[in-house]
Formats: structure tokens, sequence, C-alpha cells
């Protein structure tokens, strides 16, 4: 029972990245904090009850905090969502701490008793909760970057502000990922080096050893090349090449869907790169992505591959792609 119970509690944990993929509760301190609150203390009271050391004696209070942060936030939610996730909640708080505590703290007794040393397999029961430490430690680090690397060299004005291509996202977008830097070359300057994106082309000027460490056969461009100069609306931004994987997965990449010369390149299920002059020598490169969210049932099982994968990966090449496109620019006008 004790063991199951902290599974349920883990994946109860995991499960909260659902509503982060469905709300823009990143965007109000007094949603985010007590999501983040409860992701983090349904997590520790599992891992406790897993027998992870020091945590195993603060399960309870951890089940309890995780209960009010996480019912705290889906008052905030959006019904009927938020109600359901209200009652899973309630659900589990009055069955863990009420109808199985005593069975929970007869097994825990019992462990106590025996003592680690008795364990069938202590070497493995370590290994298994050193996993639990680093994934602990990186959920952690996620959560509190999370607000960060979703609005990463953006500003508030930015950010509500209508920009060009925004036709292309649902009016109601719930999920949004906003990214800008500052380019000290004009938009011109700045447009060719986005036009020659692709695998096919000029690469993504981010990290290139990282997308052929995974098999895409990826050159960053140093330079521009006329022949990739040309673009229309539903050309393929191409993120691998057509042999990838020995073609079943080849060919990959994003359809333009709008296209406004040395204005905005949008790429469908990506977003928009919109230029922004701020003086006839100054940039700004915006890269909006907006979602409009889903309620199915694949989209609940993968929210935490979003979260937890996707996110903090998507973040670190695009940061790196925005700056790789500054240097770039930069570069052309000295």
């Amino acid at each position: 029972m004790r063991r199951i119970v902290g599974w349920v509690l883990i994946i109860h944990a995991f499960a909260h990245s659902f509503a982060a993929s469905n709300t823009r509760a990143s965007e109000s301190v007094w949603a985010y904090i007590p999501w983040t609150i409860a992701v983090i203390a349904y997590l520790v009271a599992g891992l406790g009850l897993l027998r992870m050391p020091v945590l195993r004696h603060h399960w309870k209070a951890a089940v309890l905090l995780a209960t009010i942060a996480s019912m705290h936030f889906l008052v905030w939610y959006r019904p009927p969502w938020g109600m359901l996730g209200l009652s899973i909640d309630m659900i589990l708080f009055i069955a863990v701490l009420g109808v199985w505590q005593q069975r929970i703290d007869a097994d825990v007794d019992v462990v106590d008793a025996i003592g680690p040393s008795a364990a069938r397999h202590p070497m493995l029961l370590e290994s298994l909760w050193s996993v639990g430490a680093v994934v602990l430690a990186y959920v952690v680090l996620v959560l509190v970057m999370r607000p960060v690397s979703l609005r990463w060299g953006s500003t508030r004005a930015e950010r509500v502000a209508a920009l060009p291509g925004d036709e292309v996202f649902p009016a109601d977008a719930a999920y949004r990922i906003d990214h800008a830097i500052t380019i000290h070359a004009p938009a011109s300057v700045v447009w060719p080096w986005l036009v020659q994106l692709g695998q096919d082309r000029g690469g993504f000027y981010s990290y290139d050893w990282l997308e052929r460490a995974i098999g895409a056969r990826i050159q960053n461009a140093d330079r521009i090349h006329p022949e990739w100069q040309a673009r229309q609306v539903d050309d393929t931004v191409f993120a691998t090449q057509r042999s990838y994987l020995g073609g079943r997965f080849g060919g990959l990449g994003w359809r333009v869907d709008v296209l406004r010369p040395e204005r905005v390149i949008g790429l469908e299920n990506w977003g928009t790169f919109v230029l922004q002059p701020i003086d006839s020598a100054t940039t700004r490169l915006i890269v909006r992505t907006r979602g409009a969210g889903s309620r199915s049932a694949l989209a609940f099982a993968l929210a935490p591959i979003n979260v937890f994968v996707f996110e903090p990966a998507h973040f670190i090449m695009e940061r790196a792609m925005l700056r790789g496109i500054r240097a770039r620019a930069e570069g052309t006008q000295s």
C-alpha cells in the first residue's frame, strides 16, 4: 500500500503539467507559485513514501502542503477542469491521510524495524533513491526557471502587443512562449539570415553539434547565400534531411504560413519571427509561439514531456539561435 500510494502521488504531481500546458498560469505569480509548490510537494510526498532518506519523515506534511497549494491553483484554473482537479485532490487527501493512513503507517513501522541493512536489494534501493533525488532536483530547477524560459528577453509590452503574423494564432491562445533579442543592425540586414533557416539551408544558428549528435545533418552558415534567399508561403523549413532515420521521419519541418519581407516569417507549429525596427540601426527580433492547448487524452499523457523535456530543450536551442542570428547580423555590419 505504501509503495502504491507513493507512485500515485508521483503520477499526480506530474499530472499537474497538463494544467501548465493549457493555461496562462505562468503569467500570474498568484497562480504559478501554488502550482509549483503543488508539483514539488506531491513529488516529495511520493518519494518520501518510497522511503527516500530525509523525505520519508515529512511525507504527511508534504501531502497537506501539496493539497492546499493545488486547490488554491485549481480555484483559479478555469472550469470544468478546475472542479475535476479539486475533486481528485480531495479524494487523494482523504484517502492518503484518512482511509489508508493506518495501513501506510503500519508498513512504515515494519520497514523501520527491519532496517535498511536487511533489505533485499540495498544497493538497488540506494541507486533508485539517487535517481529520485536527481529527478526532484531537476523538477525544482525547471519549475523555478520556467517563467524565465517562457519569456526570455521579451518585455511585458511586447508580450501583450499585437504583432504582424498574429492572425495565424488562435484567438484564445492559452499556451504562450515569447523570446526576444536586440540586434544592432537594421531589419534589412537581419532578414536574410531568417530566410535561410533550415536543415537544407543555413541551419538554425544554434548548437549544430547537438543536432548532428541526433543524426540531423545540419551545418550552421556563417554567410549569406544568395541561392537561399527565396521563400514563399507553403514552403517547408526542414528540421531534418529526407533520409533521416531511414526515411521514416525524414523531411520533418515547419510550413511557412505567413511571410512579409523584412517584417515577419511564420512557421506553423513553431511560431512567428517578427522584426521590430527600433531605429535605422537597431532591430528587435521577437519569436512568438501561441497555442490553444488540447484537452485530449494524448495531450494529458504528453504534458509532462512537454513541460520537463521539450520546453527546456526548446529554450536552450532557441536562445542560442537568437544569439547566433545577432552575432551574424552584427558581424555583417562590422
